[in-house]
């Protein structure tokens, strides 16, 4: 079995912190021990008091003993500060090694959780790149080895390799945008809410009317927000055709705004199929929809849309939730920050 590579890691990690604190304490133990030594050696060393003075002016044999009990006292006390420092560095090594545990597995979790989820990512995005691709060399090779093929089949097999052509060329841009939401900052400028809404509305018109349904303009705010304009109105434009897509013909999608003293935050409400419980903590998931088409029914899109909006809107600062009730529909809100 492969080892856990943050598991040794995390040990690696205990090692270096435990090595730091013990440091730390032989440091001080020593010092302390050293100094208290030199306390003990002057209190010897210290000319005798009234009561030595007396016992030297009466005998030599007396001084002697009262010396010699001294320096037993003096051993006696340094033997005990060396086993009370031992006993002490060794709760400090347990108590430390544990802690330094803790907090190597603490300082590791959000390394050790975006590695398994760009494990995920990378299997997801293999697994739908190569279902569209293989999809194709199916069809062509069955073309290939039928006879009778008639040029109105190979008319129909064209457009049908067209079609998986264009979802893999939407599953690539979406992935670049993905990736460079990941990895760059992002352009930003001072933008109308309304502005952002009204473009968003524009392009999601003519799916919506395919479903012969209306986008409603709700208490739309003027003011102005500072964000990247193509990045907040492409998210935008997802949670519209997301609405658009799971709510029924002739129905209303409304996009509401409200701004408050540190936000303003940009609604879309649909009356859709809704979203079940267990299902909305992992709605902005990537590729989260793709893999439940494949157990229930084929959808159209790879589920990272959402996921591009989780990103756009985080890139500002901002945040995104949704509020469902299944067969009654969902909130979709974008909040952005407002400075």
């Amino acid at each position: 079995m492969k080892p856990n590579i943050f598991h040794n890691a995390s040990l690696k990690l205990t090692s270096l912190y435990l090595i730091i604190i013990m440091t730390i304490s032989l440091i001080f133990s020593i010092g302390l021990y050293q100094i208290s030594a030199h306390e003990l050696d002057r209190s010897i060393r210290h000319p005798p008091g009234p009561i030595g003075q007396i016992i030297r002016n009466r005998t030599a044999e007396l001084l002697d003993d009262f010396l010699q009990e001294q320096n037993n006292e003096v051993e006696i006390a340094r033997a005990r500060l060396q086993a009370n420092l031992l006993l002490i560095n060794i709760f400090i090594l347990l108590g430390g090694g544990m802690l330094s545990y803790v907090l190597a597995r603490r300082t590791l979790k959000p390394i050790e959780d975006m590695h398994e989820a760009q494990s995920r990512f990378t299997a997801d995005a293999s697994h739908e790149l190569r279902t569209p691709i293989a999809a194709m060399r199916l069809e062509n090779e069955l073309a290939l080895s039928d006879d009778s093929f008639t040029v109105k089949q190979a008319k129909e097999l064209i457009n049908s390799n067209i079609e998986e052509l264009d979802k893999l060329t939407r599953l690539s841009e979406g992935l670049l945008q993905l990736a460079q939401l990941d990895n760059d900052s992002l352009v930003k400028k001072s933008i109308k809410v309304k502005a952002i809404i009204k473009q968003a509305q524009d392009r999601s018109a003519k799916q919506a009317a395919t479903k012969y349904q209306s986008i409603i303009l709700h208490k739309i705010d003027n003011g102005v927000i500072n964000v990247n304009e193509a990045a907040a109105v492409e998210a935008l434009v997802t949670l519209v055709d997301n609405a658009i897509k799971y709510s029924p013909s002739k129905s209303d999608i409304k996009i509401a705004t409200n701004r408050t003293k540190s936000s303003v935050s940009i609604t879309v409400t649909d009356k859709g199929i809704g979203i079940q419980k267990k299902d909305i903590e992992h709605i902005f998931d990537r590729f989260y929809r793709a893999d439940m088409s494949r157990n229930k029914e084929i959808t159209n899109g790879y589920g990272i849309g959402l996921s591009i909006a989780k990103s756009v809107v985080e890139s500002h600062g901002g945040t995104i939730f949704v509020k469902s009730t299944p067969d009654k529909g969902s909130d979709f809100t974008l909040e952005f920050p407002v400075k």
